[in-house]
C-alpha cells in the first residue's frame, strides 16, 4: 500500500471515529464560543476608547478559531493512545503500512475537523455582528491557515503519545497552547502591552498567527503579516512533525 492511500485510509477512519461519538466534540465548540461571546461582552464596549479597536467581535474571531483548533487538535494524542493500548498501532506497524501514515491520517482527521469547526465560528461570529474586510476568499484563507495550524499543533500530543502511551500525558499537549495564546495579543493590540509582555509576545509564534488571520478580519489583505504567519506556522509544524517522526521511530523499536 503506497504512503497516499494509506495516509487517506487512516484519515477517514480516523474522522469516522469522531461521527460515530459527536458527543466528544462538544467541548471543543463550546469553549471558545463561551469565551468569545463573554470576552466580547465585558471588553467590546470599552475597547474603541481603550486601544481603539472598533470592531472587536472581528478582533476576538481568530482567538476563537485558534482556540478551538487547539482543542481539536489535542484529541490526536488522546486517539492515538488508545490505538496503542488497544493493540491497533502494533498491528499496523507489522503491516505494509507506511510508518508516516499512520501518525498523519489522525492529524489529519484533526485538521480537517479544525476547519469545520473554524467555519462555524466565523458563521456565528457574523451573526452576532462581526465584520469580515476580506469576504469570502478571506475566510477561504483564515479556514486554511486554521488547517495548518491543527496540524502542527496535534503534532504535540501525538509525539506525547507515541513517546508515553499515556492518555494523561498526552491531554497535556493542550495545556502547551494557554501559556501562547496568553502571551499573545489576544484580547488587546501588542502596542499597548507592557514592555516586558511585548517582548514576550513578539517572539512567541502564535502572536504572528494570530495577527495574519486577525488581518483578514479587521484589516483587508497584508501580504505581510500573512507571510508572517504562514512562516509560524511552518516553523511549529517542522518542530512538532520532527518529535512526532523521533517519538514513532522509538515506538517502532520498542
Amino acid at each position: 500500500m503506497n504512503g497516499i492511500t494509506a495516509t487517506w485510509l487512516l484519515t477517514v477512519r480516523a474522522f469516522r471515529e469522531s461521527l460515530k461519538q459527536p458527543a466528544n466534540e462538544l467541548p471543543n465548540a463550546f469553549i471558545p464560543l463561551f469565551f468569545y461571546v463573554v470576552t466580547v461582552g465585558a471588553i467590546g464596549s470599552v475597547a474603541q476608547n481603550a486601544f481603539g479597536v472598533a470592531d472587536y467581535k472581528g478582533f476576538q474571531l481568530p482567538v476563537a478559531v485558534l482556540q478551538g483548533a487547539a482543542g481539536v487538535a489535542s484529541g490526536a494524542g488522546l486517539a492515538m493512545t488508545l490505538d496503542i493500548q488497544s493493540g491497533y498501532f502494533e498491528k499496523l506497524a507489522l503491516t505494509s503500512t507506511p510508518r508516516l501514515a499512520i501518525v498523519l491520517g489522525r492529524m489529519l482527521a484533526d485538521a480537517i475537523k479544525a476547519v469545520i469547526l473554524a467555519g462555524a465560528i466565523i458563521v456565528l461570529a457574523l451573526l452576532y455582528g462581526s465584520e469580515f474586510k476580506t469576504g469570502i476568499p478571506g475566510m477561504a484563507v483564515l479556514m486554511a491557515a486554521t488547517f495548518g495550524f491543527a496540524l502542527a499543533y496535534s503534532g504535540i500530543g501525538v509525539a506525547i503519545a507515541l513517546k508515553t502511551g499515556s492518555p494523561q500525558a498526552a491531554q497535556a499537549g493542550f495545556i502547551v497552547f494557554f501559556p501562547l495564546l496568553f502571551l499573545a495579543p489576544t484580547f488587546a493590540p501588542i502596542e499597548v502591552f507592557a514592555a516586558w509582555l511585548e517582548a514576550v509576545a513578539r517572539v512567541n509564534p502564535v502572536t504572528y498567527i494570530l495577527l495574519g488571520m486577525r488581518s483578514l478580519v479587521t484589516e483587508g489583505w497584508d501580504a505581510a503579516a500573512l507571510a508572517k504567519g504562514g512562516v509560524a506556522v511552518l516553523a511549529i509544524g517542522a518542530v512538532t512533525l520532527t518529535l512526532t517522526l523521533l517519538a514513532l521511530r522509538s515506538r517502532v523499536r520498542q
